[in-house]
């Protein structure tokens, strides 16, 4: 009888500790993010329609009321330059400025540049 409340108590101590470990894979929302990364530089001929897709999915996500992950914003600004399209870029990498504070110093500088050249 013992033995068995012991086995038991060591089962329920086991399973309290596992779950203690357990990480909040929801604490971010990356979407679709590796694969449309992998496709973006592997299969260029859809470079076009990722980044469409990806900005779609930003943009669902702050009509939600949700912030997408950490560097995503500048992501997409990064593909929006990348494709000639300043004004968006600047768009994008303001809204990292704005979602993120410890991105707050890189993005002004990459806005300020881009405000610079423009002008």
């Amino acid at each position: 009888m013992i033995r068995s409340v012991k086995r038991i108590s060591a089962i329920f101590l086991l399973g309290i500790l596992t779950t203690g470990c357990a990480t909040n894979n929801n604490l971010h929302n990356w979407g679709n993010y590796e694969n449309n990364l992998f496709n973006y530089y592997d299969r260029p001929e859809l470079q076009e329609a990722i980044v469409a897709s990806q900005i779609e999915f930003l943009r669902e996500l702050e009509n939600s009321g949700k912030r997408p992950a950490p560097g995503l914003f500048a992501e997409a600004g990064t593909f929006l330059l990348l494709e000639g399209d300043r004004k968006g870029a600047i768009e994008f990498y303001q809204k990292e400025h704005d979602a993120w504070p410890e991105s707050r110093p890189m993005m002004s500088v990459l806005i300020n540049n881009l405000k610079d050249e423009q002008s």
